[in-house]
């Protein structure tokens, strides 16, 4: 067999196209949230990637940039390293098979109807087996919008049975147990109540997630009374700062259906409800969930709050939680 000989243009040729490929596939992997060098008074987003003296940091919690909060001095905000924030993993996970095998979708605590399954990519008719995290209860219902026969799950099942295999057409999914006989807290004024209520009704809490997000208003905004004169005013009931907000619009318009309105308190509780249940389903249970709402993900003792204000964390959710104790919370 004859060896084939290349000229010198064409390995050159060769060469060329190569470094052209191998420039390429290592350019793909960057970020559309990379922002280049960090800069003050910029605001990032969580998951935008910055440059600082060499070295490449993962923005933790959405905020704007100070002079002074450089990503090297404030590890609550800045991870060094280019990943991205894992999704949350706790919840419900639904099988299309038995003994949990097959498509998996995880679900958080929430009502979810037919359409919204779908959204999340479980087709009507399609479980086989679940798992359900301790201390959680999932409630299956044969029909959409919660109609026709219903199954409670406190416990894994690796076989629901013939007479729920591929019957599942909504489902509502609690941390703890459903609550239905909850009253308003004497304190509490109406309206606030009625956005709270709103609330839990659309996550499938059972009125025990309206106490929390009541006894959360009191404490950020006395209800509404203490926003008055106050410099984070505009940030409303639950006092969710400019950047938290912008991170979570596209997740709010996917749950509520429509668009996030910050002149609308309803929506302002709405928000709020959605960023708690968030962090309670992602830390585990609701003391940590308030831990985590107030100091964000990454809190460390000693953070600020974008306004320059000590973030205690851990004082907070005592009195928080304590409260929402006080008006009869369960979990």
């Amino acid at each position: 067999m004859s060896k084939k000989r290349f000229s010198l243009k064409t390995l050159m040729v060769i060469f060329a196209v190569a470094v052209l490929i191998t420039t390429f596939c290592l350019t793909l992997p960057v970020s559309a949230a990379a922002r280049g060098a960090w800069a003050p008074n910029t605001a990032y987003a969580v998951s935008d990637t910055v440059t600082y003296n060499g070295s490449t940091y993962t923005c933790r919690q959405a905020h704007t940039s100070l002079v002074g909060w450089e990503p090297s001095n404030v590890p609550a905000l800045w991870e060094l390293g280019g990943g991205t924030t894992p999704p949350a993993t706790n919840g419900a996970t639904f099988y299309a098979d038995i003994n949990f095998g097959g498509t998996a979708v995880i679900l958080g605590a929430g009502n979810y109807t037919l359409s919204q399954l779908n959204a999340k990519g479980i087709p009507n008719d399609w479980m086989s087996s679940l798992k359900v995290p301790g201390g959680w209860t999932v409630e299956v219902y044969e029909n959409d919008n919660f109609g026709g026969t219903k199954w409670t799950y406190t416990s894994d099942s690796s076989w629901v049975g013939d007479s729920v295999n591929d019957k599942m057409s909504s489902v509502k999914i609690y941390i703890g147990s459903p609550n239905t006989s909850v009253t308003k807290p004497s304190e509490v004024p109406n309206n606030i109540w009625t956005y709270t209520v709103n609330a839990d009704n659309k996550f499938g809490k059972g009125g025990d997630f309206a106490l929390l997000l009541c006894a959360v208003i009191k404490k950020e905004s006395s209800f509404g009374a203490g926003l008055p004169g106050s410099p984070s005013a505009g940030d409303g009931l639950m006092q969710v700062e400019p950047n938290t907000r912008s991170a979570y619009l596209s997740l709010f318009s996917s749950t509520f259906g429509y668009a996030y309105n910050h002149s609308s308190e309803q929506d302002q509780v709405y928000l709020g409800a959605l960023i708690l249940n968030e962090k309670i389903t992602k830390f585990g249970n609701i003391y940590n969930g308030l831990l985590h709402y107030n100091g964000g993900d990454y809190w460390y003792p000693g953070a600020t709050d974008s306004y320059g204000r000590p973030i205690l964390a851990n004082l907070y959710a005592d009195e928080v939680y304590g409260t929402y104790k006080s008006y009869g919370g369960k979990n």
